[in-house]
Order: C-alpha cells, then sequence, then structure tokens
C-alpha cells in the first residue's frame, strides 16, 4: 500500500442543493465565466497518508465527480445527512463493487441517517433471500452500511476520526474530525462543547458551510462562519457549500480582508494537503 507523507483531500463540489449554475437561473454567479464559480453538489474525497480511499457524500453529481477527478475506487464512505444533495447518488457506487474481485463498500454514518438510508433505499439494503428474491438485472450496490459512536476516538480501517452531531434544520448533520483535519457542512449552529473540541484539536485544516451573505434559516452564512473561524481557530479554513448569491471572487476578498491567506472559498477540484 502506498504511503504518503500528507493527506490529501480533493473539493468533489463545492454548491448549494441546486449546484451552481442553477436551472433556470441568470443571475450573475450562474453566468459567470469564472470557473471557479461553477459548482456542483458539496462533497469531498479524501486519500490519506496510509493510502486510504474515502468519500463523503454521495451526491446526484457523483458520476461526474469521479469522471473529473479521475477517481475510480474507494476504500469506504462518509454520509453527514439524508438530504437529497448529499445522499441520493448513492447508486453510482454501483460499479465500484463488480469487481474483479466484487467488494463490499462500507458506509458510515449516525444512528438516525443510518434508518432514514435503510429505509430509503430498501433495494440497496433489504435482507435478501436468493431463491425468493434474487437479484436480477444490472445488480445493486453492494453496501454495508454503519452507525459509528459519536464523540470519541473511533478507528476505521487505520485511519482516526471523532464523529459528531450538530443541527441542521428540523435534524441533524454528522461532521467529523479525522486527524488534524475537520468537516462541517449543512450547519445551522456548532454546539459550544463541540467548538471545544474542534479548538482543543489544534486543526490544520477545517472545511466549514459558508451558504451566503445574511441570514438563513438552517445553514452558516458569512458573519456566522467567520465567529466560528475566530473561535476555532485553525491553521487554514476552506470555505464549501456556496449558494448562487456568492462570487468566488467576492468571497475571497472578504476572507483575505479577514484572515488573510489562510481562510478562503474552495472551488471545484481543488485539492489540499493537511
Amino acid at each position: 500500500m502506498k504511503t504518503n507523507k500528507l493527506n490529501t483531500m480533493i473539493a468533489l463540489g463545492t454548491g448549494t442543493s441546486t449546484g451552481i449554475p442553477m436551472l433556470g437561473c441568470h443571475c450573475p454567479v450562474c453566468t459567470s465565466l469564472d470557473h471557479r464559480d461553477k459548482r456542483l453538489r458539496t462533497s469531498i474525497y479524501i486519500e490519506t497518508r496510509k493510502g486510504k480511499k474515502i468519500l463523503v457524500d454521495t451526491t446526484p453529481d457523483l458520476r461526474t465527480q469521479f469522471i473529473r477527478s479521475k477517481i475510480s475506487d474507494i476504500d469506504f464512505a462518509i454520509i453527514t445527512h439524508d438530504h437529497a444533495d448529499h445522499l441520493h447518488g448513492i447508486d453510482d457506487l454501483r460499479p465500484l463493487t463488480f469487481g474483479p474481485p466484487k467488494k463490499e463498500i462500507p458506509i458510515y454514518t449516525n444512528e438516525i441517517t443510518k434508518k432514514i438510508i435503510v429505509d430509503r433505499f430498501q433495494y440497496i439494503f433489504m435482507k435478501r433471500d436468493p431463491k425468493l428474491n434474487p437479484v436480477i438485472g444490472g445488480g445493486i450496490p453492494k453496501l454495508a452500511i454503519h452507525a459509528v459512536e459519536l464523540e470519541k476516538t473511533i478507528i476505521i480501517e487505520g485511519e482516526e476520526f471523532i464523529f459528531f452531531n450538530y443541527p441542521h434544520g428540523h435534524g441533524t448533520t454528522m461532521g467529523f474530525i479525522h486527524e488534524t483535519m475537520a468537516y462541517i457542512v449543512d450547519c445551522m449552529e456548532i454546539p459550544d462543547h463541540i467548538i471545544k473540541i474542534l479548538a482543543d484539536k489544534k486543526l490544520k485544516l477545517l472545511i466549514l458551510d459558508c451558504l451566503q451573505i445574511g441570514a438563513h434559516s438552517t445553514h452558516l452564512t458569512v458573519d456566522k462562519s467567520f465567529e466560528y473561524i475566530k473561535k476555532i481557530k485553525p491553521d487554514r479554513c476552506g470555505l464549501i457549500h456556496m449558494g448562487h448569491d456568492l462570487f468566488h471572487s467576492q468571497l475571497e476578498q472578504m476572507t483575505n480582508h479577514e484572515f488573510g491567506k489562510t481562510v478562503f472559498p474552495l472551488y471545484d477540484e481543488l485539492q489540499i494537503n493537511y
């Protein structure tokens, strides 16, 4: 197995639930010629220094994201929550299980999201009697779904994680810390005890939700994201899940003014080592 000196994160998609450009919209951001304003739905890919390949969220753009970034295999996936823009590309994992040899891909999420996924995608996760209910046609993704323990250090295939929940709309999203990187998307607020965990970790990289300028009922926006960055104090912070109210260049100017080069908006296909 290849061993790298650093972990590598690829931003597969950096846009909100509609993607940018949004269908039918002709606003300045949706019609921008800056490639950094073209945003697929939010997802990241991590290749660890130990050689593990990790997908975070299976967006409806997953097939395009994998082809574009030349990704052909993963060891496991993490699903942050059950919203369609983070989950409904799960069937696109199917070719990765074909083999040879055929493989089963583990999926990790919180207990609530696990129950929703199993119910929503029964054709994938239902128990089958091969005689009474065999798989026919093109087959189904061979996936195994697991609920993780929260707010404690756990090891998945040799990789160290801490998972935690936070509020998002009427439900919750699951964030995580992987070694010295933390990932927080689709976030309404970060509980104080989670802020302390993040700050105590002395993160090298934080990836943080940042939808728009001004208030929003279910997402962090520029002012709130900046407030959390100042509390958590990561070495670097990449902002993600932007909507069509924000030009990349506009948000970049705001982060430069407030933090210098240590805080910046992500864009699709950007790679960061940590």
